[in-house]
């Protein structure tokens, strides 16, 4: 039973239900790990910002940004707080996606250049990386800077290409979605006047 597991038994569930594509599942999960973490004073650990993350992303998959903004917000508080770097950066991330998603580019402006800021100065995984610069491609989209919007794409294209390996064999995808995304969005932005 879902109420005898532990939030990470939960988390993990959860994004094997996004995968899956069934959202109201996995939002059910995530909402399970947060109440459940908070139930067990998790707060200065890794479980309560992590199922923050995964509600937060579970709402987005629904198409529902403006109530993913607040569990976002307050995981990038709890990850200050506990002075984990790494961790702040990727719940920045997923915070910049939020605020692109509900077209504020601008506010979401500072918030990746914070986590970029906490990218460098961390020892980070190619694919982390990798993401964080399709964020911010996404970014320079949404602001309508096509000069900027290129270069982070370019710049995707290359890490994620980098990554076909990781794709076929962590994820057992046959096509690597990074590069077919960049690819994608490249073109458009080429075919459309500056």
């Amino acid at each position: 039973m879902a109420g005898m597991l532990d939030p990470q038994e939960l988390l993990q569930q959860a994004t094997a239900a996004r995968r899956a594509g069934r959202l109201s599942e996995a939002l059910d999960l995530a909402s399970q790990a947060v109440a459940l973490s908070r139930a067990s004073g998790q707060t200065c650990g890794a479980d309560l910002p992590q199922a923050l993350t995964q509600l937060a992303q579970a709402l987005r998959d629904l198409q529902r940004p403006a109530e993913a903004r607040l569990p976002q917000e307050e995981a990038v508080a709890l990850s200050r707080n506990a002075g984990d770097g790494l961790s702040t950066a990727r719940a920045l991330r997923h915070l910049g996606g939020i605020l692109d998603d509900m077209a504020a580019h601008g506010d979401a402006v500072p918030v990746y250049a914070e986590m970029m800021a906490l990218y460098q100065a961390a020892e980070v995984a190619p694919l982390e990386m990798a993401n964080a610069v399709r964020a911010l491609a996404c970014n320079a989209e949404g602001r309508g800077d096509q000069r900027e919007a290129e270069a982070r794409w370019r710049e995707a294209l290359d890490r994620y290409a980098a990554l076909d390996a990781v794709f076929r064999g962590d994820f057992g995808l046959a096509d690597n979605p990074g590069v077919k995304e960049a690819r994608t969005r490249l073109s458009r932005l080429q075919a459309s006047p500056v």
